[in-house]
């Protein structure tokens, strides 16, 4: 079977982990790094976070430190959706020694690297803010051609949750997302629009629960304590884009990114006007199969 050559940028968070979770278990996908971002918690947390989770899951793929910060805006103040340490206060569930080393190139670099030595088109999962991505292509905009398809989970169409308008993603580092937007690459977007029916179930947590292994007891501490505060797991939606587009109905649209203060800050919205001449940069998933994306966060812990 070929598999999906796929590097994750994320901002572990517990809907990250469920994304790592997903992309671990599904055969077709082959991590080739994990790379953190600012985003959910501070950069310090995000990168210890990926790694304590490629370090529990025995990913054999680099794990890389990202941006510390936006582009542009001020550092935002964190939420506590994810706890003070970005797992649902479940870090202590971890060992205490990590054998995964950090990779001595930053996320940027090891991006790069990645997309310039290889022979086939890669996949990218962007699953926080895109700082990393957006630094990517305004350093290196050769990598471009390099990119299959960059599968994001950020934004929304007519609704938010940062303010009425503004997805946490795009809201944190809305410069980042508007010139990824812009970049010409193919991209798939997973928007509240679509993740907020990405749910799971009391049932669903039953039976991850009685799994009973450490991968699990960890990842249920995780959900429970995020779900009462958030219950949409919003994340794995861009993995199981690019692996089971079946599960999903999309539409091709002009999307952009409000950069200004205020409440409309990481807006993003699409242009439907029938005299818009701009050719559409984003395939907006629209609906999803939500007993199929539960299957797959309960067998995501069976591993």
């Amino acid at each position: 079977m070929k598999k999906i050559p796929l590097i994750i940028d994320c901002d572990p968070g517990v809907d990250d982990a469920f994304a790592i979770f997903a992309a671990n278990y599904l055969e077709e996908i082959d991590i080739k790094a994990i790379t953190s971002v600012n985003g959910n918690v501070n950069i310090d947390y995000t990168t210890r976070n990926a790694l304590y989770l490629a370090d529990l899951l025995d990913i054999d793929c680099p794990v890389a430190r990202g941006e510390s910060r936006p582009i542009v805006k001020p550092l935002h103040q964190f939420s506590d959706t994810h706890g003070s340490d970005g797992f649902g206060g479940s870090l202590n569930l971890f060992t205490d020694e990590v054998k995964k080393k950090l990779s001595n190139k930053d996320a940027v670099i090891l991006i790069r690297d990645i997309l310039l030595n290889s022979d086939e088109k890669i996949n990218i999962a962007a699953v926080g803010p895109l700082t990393n991505i957006a630094m990517l292509f305004k350093a290196y905009p050769e990598v471009k051609e390099k990119i299959n398809v960059l599968s994001i989970m950020g934004g929304a169409i007519n609704n938010g949750n940062v303010t009425p308008c503004s997805e946490f993603n795009f809201h944190v580092d809305p410069e980042a997302a508007s010139i990824v937007l812009n970049s010409g690459v193919p991209i798939i977007l997973s928007g509240l629009n679509l993740t907020y029916s990405a749910t799971l179930t009391e049932e669903n947590l039953k039976e991850m629960k009685e799994i009973g292994t450490k991968i699990s007891d960890i990842g249920v501490a995780m959900v429970v304590d995020y779900i009462s505060k958030d219950n949409a797991i919003h994340d794995p939606c861009a993995i199981l884009a690019l692996t089971n587009p079946e599960m999903f109905e999309s539409q091709d649209m002009f999307v952009q990114v409000d950069t200004r203060d205020g409440i409309t800050r990481g807006m993003s919205y699409a242009d439907n006007r029938k005299k818009c001449t701009d050719k559409p940069n984003c395939k907006i998933l629209t609906k999803m199969d939500v007993e199929k994306f539960r299957k797959y966060m309960v067998k995501s812990l069976r591993v």
